[in-house]
Order: structure tokens, then sequence, then C-alpha cells
């Protein structure tokens, strides 16, 4: 079932429960109305009846004339025979749907009144049909505002998406415009054959560092724009805690000399992708080996309360001042040299940022308390 369909029933069902409620409510409350209307006229009848029994006809009958009341007045015998004594139009004491009181007078006799609830009964039918009429109504109406409100949405949303790839693959050109340049630049050298032995022998050594940046920064892009789209990674539940000491014990092999402490909560459970959230950590742990002196502290804490909170910190020389608490956007890059002189694409940070973004997280950077940088983060618990 789409979501179109969900949300239209969702709408048709909301608005049955309501117009049932409320108008239920007053067609209830109407026909309490006027059957209490119908119970005063026979009390008071009934009431004066009861102040002077030994006049008890002339006394209803002067009641009911009085009171302008449109209602039947019986007297029945103790042996059951009925004297109809002032018959209402359409009350006969025989028909259906009556309101009836027997009232007592001497010498066993009593008195009948009685009112009709034909026109009530038949007015409150046609209020309970004009009702489902209304429900009908209101869900066609409410059903095309969803639909128009929704389609506004999906377009506004087309329109947020489309400018997001077009940024995106200006970005991503402008990302490949260098090596591209330098792999262009050194294949026509090469192509001319103007080169000694020895300085084609370091072009082409060149030429094939260039082309393996281009295939890392390329899957990085992919990676970037995979992020980026909807509905095309399946999540599952998962223990980030356990995930992070799996890669903190990778990064004990591989960086030994980084003294490294963790404060770790058990049974730290979301709904995730395990393969970008091991690629989030692995992107923050090998930060902190490759731009940070082999003997720095790194700390790393997880604390599951509310929200899950993930904290990556080292006592490096940091970012720039004015990168901490800035909004990553788009493919950023805080350093490019640095980049360059690891071999790395300097997207890594727009990755993580991108990570956290598709499991409804946040994604900050700030100055460490060791000295560097920090890097914390809140998922939201399942």
């Amino acid at each position: 079932m789409s979501n179109r369909t969900r949300q239209l029933i969702s709408t048709a069902l909301i608005t049955s429960v309501l117009s049932i409620l409320i108008g239920g409510f007053a067609v209830v409350s109407t026909y309490r109305s006027e059957i209490a209307i119908i119970d005063k006229h026979l009390n008071q009848v009934e009431s004066d009846i009861r102040v002077n029994p030994l006049d008890a006809v002339s006394i209803a009958l002067l009641s009911i004339e009085q009171n302008n009341f449109d209602l039947t007045l019986g007297f029945a015998t103790p042996t059951g025979e009925v004297t109809i004594l002032r018959e209402s139009v359409g009350t006969p004491l025989d028909g259906p749907d009556l309101r009836i009181r027997h009232v007592p007078i001497p010498e066993g006799d009593e008195l009948i009144i009685a009112s009709s609830l034909v026109d009530i009964n038949r007015s409150l039918d046609l209020n309970l049909w004009k009702l489902l009429i209304f429900i009908i109504l209101a869900n066609i109406l409410a059903s095309i505002a969803t639909s128009l409100l929704s389609r506004s949405g999906a377009l506004a949303q087309e329109r947020a998406q489309r400018q997001k790839m077009q940024e995106f693959l200006g970005d991503a050109a402008h990302e490949l415009r260098t090596p591209m340049t330098v792999v262009k630049g050194y294949a026509e050298l090469l192509k001319g054959k103007q080169l000694d032995p020895e300085r084609e022998s370091a072009a082409f050594d060149r030429l094939n560092s260039e082309l393996k940046r281009m295939d890392f920064l390329i899957g990085d892009l992919l990676m970037l724009a995979q992020l980026g789209e909807e509905g095309n990674i399946d999540f599952e539940s998962i223990d980030l805690a356990e995930l992070v000491r799996e890669n903190i014990s990778d990064f004990k092999e591989i960086a030994p000399t980084h003294p490294l402490t963790t404060q770790i909560d058990e049974n730290v459970v979301l709904i995730g992708s395990e393969k970008y959230l091991r690629r989030f950590i692995q992107n923050a742990l090998t930060n902190i080996r490759l731009h940070t002196p082999a003997s720095t502290p790194v700390r790393v804490s997880i604390k599951a309360d509310k929200q899950i909170i993930m904290i990556i910190e080292d006592a490096g020389p940091g970012l720039p001042a004015e990168s901490y608490g800035e909004k990553i956007r788009g493919l950023k890059r805080f350093d490019r040299s640095r980049s360059r002189d690891t071999g790395g694409t300097g997207l890594g940070m727009s990755i993580m940022n991108a990570v956290i973004e598709r499991h409804k997280g946040t994604f900050t950077l700030r100055k460490s308390e060791l000295g560097g940088l920090a890097i914390e983060v809140h998922l939201p618990r399942t």
C-alpha cells in the first residue's frame, strides 16, 4: 500500500470518527431534548391530576387545554375498558411509538395520558441520514484537500531534491576538475614523447597516483549521493556499542602508540545501517591516526539515555578555530593540503555528516577537553 493511499485512509478514518462524535452528540442531544419536553408535558398533567384526584377527568382535560398540550387522554375501568376522552391528531392509544403515563384515580379507575413519538423518531431518522451524508461529503472534501496538500508537499520535496542534486553535481564537478586537469596535462606530455626515460617514469607514477585519487574521490562521491537518496538503504537493529568496540580493536592494532580510553554503555541498540555507521566510526578513527602525532591520547565514549550520545575525541592539533560548531554543507573540506599529504579525498567529514543526518541525528565538531578535536553525535534511540 502506497503512502498516499495510507494517508487518504487515515484522513477518512479521522474525519469519520470526528463527524460521528460531534454530529452524533448533536443528534442524540436533540432527540433527548424533544423527549424531555414530552415528559415535561406528561408530568405537568399528572401533577395537576394528583392535586385533585376526585375531579381527575375535568382537571386533566383543563390542564391539557390550558397548556395547549398535544396529548391523548383516555379513561380505563378496572375491567380494562378504555374510553377516549380526548384524542390528539395521530396519537391513537393503540398506535406505535407512544410515550404513556398511567395515573390511578378513585374507584380503581385510571387515566391514560399519551403522546406520539412518531414525529420525533422520524426527525431522528432524518438527522441520522443527514449525518451520514455529511460524513460522506466531509470525507470527499478531506480527501481532496489531503491529495492537494500531498501533491504540493511532493512538489516542494522534488524541488528541494532537485536543488540539492544540482548543488551536489556542481560540487562534484569542482572536486574532479583538479585531478582531471593534472591527468590531462601528463597525458599530453606522455603522448608527445618529449620526456627522457627518468621523467617519463615519474610522469607515469604521478598519472597513476592521480587516477587512484580520482577513483577514491568518485567512490566517496557515490557514497554521498547514495546517502542523499531516499529509501535505498536497509536499516536493521544494531548494537552501536559492539560496533564501536570492534573498530577500536582494529584501531589499537593499526595505531598501538595512541593511548586510548573508553567509556561505553552496554546494549546501545538503535535502528540503522551497520555499513554506514561502521564507515562513520572508521573515518573518525582514521582521521585521528593520520592527522595526529603517534602518542596522541584518544578517548571514545557512548552514553545511552533518552538519546544516544557518542563522542570521539583526541589531544591532537584539532581544526582551525573557525571550523568548530560550523554546519557541514555539501562537500566540505577543512584542509585540502592535509588530504593530499595523506592520500585521502578530503570528503570524510561530509560523509560522516551525511551518515548521521540519514540516521536522523546531529553531528557537531567542537574543541575537546583533551585539547584537540571532539566529534559529538546525538542519535535517537529505538
